[in-house]
């Protein structure tokens, strides 16, 4: 089943590329081993498929050797980098307008993720989530560059010391993590076992805290602008079997529902149940697919036994783990694990 592929603007690969070109990389030979036309990046308004941006950044992590090239891209990103909308946002009055805007029109910095933003008396909290299945080397790119550059845009727009609030990553915590201790006030969490996506949590007086540049007339100018421009991709157009299963494969330790992923991309459960039937699978085939996944990868692991492996799946007990593990895979977990130890011996 085809579905219109998510884009994301070339403008911020450009970025990506100048950055690349500063440390002596042959961007060239990126593009070449992504198997992407030259001409895609001559056009500053031009798109990148998810897909082109998965190749791109594979290509770039094998050439270079580094994982924090989405660190280093949040930091490079300015308000001028997302053309017409960052003029929206600088001329915001305070940050809760701001997020309001930046989350109204998200999906002309990129499609293959949203922005949800709500406000509460004491503080507002962002959630960014992905809207396509992403490898795992895309995902933390997104993850780093998307938490850098939401707290790097509220340093530059409010020209004044910010107070501390709190981003959530869903990814394990990089080795280079005293970079991120350096962006203080910000504080950042890395909560390998997530659901997919990051969680920002500010207070009011972050929120309310009036900005330099702020014109409300110019703001409502360009937000009718925005609004003309390129209009949402429609919330039904995912390959909700791979997107469903990405969700599953990241939120380790969490045992995700469908309601819960039906929540964090705004559609309703029986939506995707409906999407998934039409792909011939259904949502606990494919939980029950990811969680013994899971299970092969730890009873892989020197020394697990079946009933911590049980445990840590959330079986209440051994008997029924091996039960449904021998359902779904045909044999025990004592026999696989016996089974791989043997093949990893030879």
């Amino acid at each position: 089943m085809s579905h219109p592929a998510r884009r994301v603007p070339v403008r911020y690969f450009l970025l990506l590329r100048d950055l690349l070109q500063g440390m002596g990389v042959d961007t060239q030979r990126i593009l070449d081993m992504a198997n992407i036309e030259a001409a895609l990046f001559s056009n500053r308004d031009g798109m990148l498929t998810s897909a082109e941006v998965d190749r791109f950044l594979l290509a770039a992590n094998k050439l270079t050797g580094r994982d924090d090239l989405g660190f280093e891209l949040g930091r490079r990103i300015k308000m001028n980098s997302h053309d017409i909308l960052g003029y929206g946002l600088i001329s915001c009055p305070n940050f809760d307008e701001y997020l309001r805007l930046a989350s109204k029109h998200y999906h002309l910095m990129t499609e293959t993720w949203t922005l949800n933003y709500r406000r509460w008396y004491s503080g507002g909290e962002c959630v960014y989530t992905p809207t396509v299945a992403l490898p795992p080397h895309s995902m933390r790119f997104y993850l780093e560059t998307l938490a850098v550059t939401h707290h790097n845009q509220l340093q530059l727009v409010s020209g004044q010391d910010l107070p501390a609030y709190d981003i959530y990553l869903s990814m394990p915590e990089p080795s280079y993590v005293q970079r991120y201790l350096a962006l203080a006030p910000a504080r950042f969490h890395f909560v390998e076992s997530a659901m997919p996506g990051i969680r920002v949590l500010m207070p009011a007086d972050l929120l309310d805290a009036p900005l330099a540049l702020g014109d409300v007339e110019v703001m409502r100018q360009i937000d009718e602008r925005c609004s003309a421009l390129r209009q949402k991709p429609p919330r039904g157009e995912v390959g909700w079997v791979d997107y469903v299963m990405m969700v599953l494969r990241e939120a380790r330790g969490e045992q995700a529902t469908l309601e819960d992923i039906a929540k964090r991309v705004k559609v309703s459960a029986r939506t995707i149940d409906r999407h998934l039937k039409k792909e011939g699978l259904g949502f606990r085939e494919l939980s029950d697919k990811v969680r013994f996944e899971q299970a092969c990868e730890m009873l892989c692991v020197s020394g697990a036994t079946v009933a911590e492996v049980a445990l840590r799946l959330g079986f209440s007990d051994a008997a029924n783990f091996s039960r449904a593990f021998r359902r779904v895979m045909g044999v025990t977990p004592g026999e696989y694990q016996r089974s791989a130890t043997a093949i990893t011996a030879a």
